[in-house]
């Protein structure tokens, strides 16, 4: 509102943003994807997940977002195509405008393909069409505030980074709402609000959990989701019994269940 001028007309300043003949659809970019307006994202977000993202056009939404690979080989004896599918890891970065339709498609997705890794990532406009169905279908969301090197002060609205990682091969089957996750969550966001200093070793951390999870035992990994640490094996030895209490129990008399 300061910036395009609503702030200052009330006190008669006729001379920022729209008064000065600007239209106001240059403050609300609602066309424009994350990448397109910042071109410092995009190497930011490489910096932590090992530029392991495929990013995906709206065509790709479609398709390749669905695992769904170009194979013109995959055609059987009647010449027919036959989809082939390998997973991936993938960023989805719609405009504001479009992003109903992107969080639609990443829902269907997300029951199809167990396997894959999806960031999805929008500035925060035109949030009441698509944030309710975001939340629903990602693990977690984080936002990151404007004046962040990868999200400039000019950016004005912070942007939204929602996570869906790969299903668990067991129980509790997904990371969302698990409480190592929620604290990873919590420490981002804080770090965020701070210096920002540490926010690398943390956002690495947490893109390589779903991998960690899949290396570890069942019951270590449910102990992990849930916060409490690992079990210890104990070090120290058994011992033998005494010969006074081998011989008090040979010593017991046996009495019948009746």
């Amino acid at each position: 509102m300061i910036k395009q001028g609503t702030d200052g007309l009330s006190r008669g300043n006729f001379t920022e943003g729209s008064m000065k003949g600007k239209s106001v659809i240059e403050y609300i970019p609602f066309n424009l994807t994350a990448l397109e307006r910042s071109p410092t994202l995009k190497p930011w977000l490489d910096s932590w997940t090992g530029n392991a993202l495929e990013v995906l056009t709206p065509e790709g939404w479609f398709t390749r977002g669905h695992d769904l690979i170009d194979d013109d080989e995959g055609r059987n004896v009647e010449g027919l195509w036959l989809p082939s599918y390998q997973s991936g890891k993938y960023l989805w970065s719609p405009a504001p405008a479009a992003a109903a339709a992107a969080v639609e498609e990443l829902r269907k997705s997300r029951h199809k393909r167990t396997c894959s890794t999806h960031v999805f990532i929008v500035p925060r406009l035109m949030s009441p069409l698509w944030r309710k169905h975001l939340f629903k279908a990602a693990d977690l969301v984080l936002v990151l505030p404007q004046g962040h090197p990868a999200w400039p002060d000019d950016m004005l609205e912070p942007l939204t980074i929602a996570f869906c990682f790969p299903y668990l091969t067991h129980s509790p089957w997904q990371l969302k709402r698990s409480k190592v996750l929620l604290e990873m969550g919590r420490s981002v966001h804080g770090v965020w609000n701070s210096d920002g200093s540490s926010e690398g070793s943390l956002l690495r951390e947490l893109w390589e959990l779903p991998s960690r999870l899949e290396n570890m035992s069942e019951v270590v990994a449910r102990a992990l989701l849930q916060g409490k640490p690992s079990p210890e094996v104990s070090h120290r030895s058994a011992g033998k019994r005494r010969g006074s209490e081998m011989e008090e129990d040979k010593g017991r008399r046996k009495f019948s269940r009746s």
